[in-house]
């Protein structure tokens, strides 16, 4: 079974997994890169900010590239915390692809919890949710010829986040 869930947007959507790996998941530590959307990036240095989080920014190579050695030491270095790692797939800027499964892979092997934010290509690349190592995805329908004001958010069968949005029934009871 897959769960996805309709949001105002991808800046909706990797909040509410960011938010809900915290408050509902328990992470202690998140992983990131200092490239990312700042949809991801602001909500990660409020939560740091507020003592919510430790934060740890993993390497960018000289050609733009996430270091994934740096990453592996990374989960390591943490390993026993609860974590998530949320990486975006593909570089608004500079158009470089993260290799999803090598990081959904190492992910798995350390425990963490693993979210890309793929609203530079959802609709445009093939992801196969079932084979793919990812807990969450984040997307907008208007990067792939949907409205504006439409996001969407995927969440893996195996775990739980708590509604972003309290009040109906609205989204399986999740906004």
């Amino acid at each position: 079974r897959v769960l996805f869930r309709s949001t105002s947007c991808g800046t909706e959507s990797s909040n509410t997994i960011i938010h809900g790996a915290v408050n509902d998941m328990g992470c202690t530590h998140l992983i990131t890169s200092p490239i990312e959307h700042h949809a991801t990036l602001h909500t990660v240095e409020d939560l740091s900010a507020r003592g919510a989080v430790q934060t740890s920014y993993v390497n960018v190579l000289s050609n733009g590239h996430i270091d994934l050695d740096d990453l592996e030491a990374l989960l390591r270095e943490h390993e026993g915390e609860k974590t998530l790692v949320t990486l975006m797939h593909a570089n608004n800027e500079i158009g470089n692809l993260l290799d999803l499964e090598a990081v959904g892979q190492l992910c798995l092997d350390h425990g963490a919890l693993f979210h890309s934010d793929t609203v530079q290509t959802v609709g445009h690349y093939p992801i196969n949710l079932r084979n793919t190592p990812v807990h969450f995805i984040t997307g907008s329908a208007h990067k792939f010829h949907g409205p504006k004001g439409v996001g969407l958010l995927y969440v893996n069968e195996n775990v739980r986040i708590k509604p972003f949005i309290h009040g109906g029934s609205q989204e399986r009871n999740m906004r």
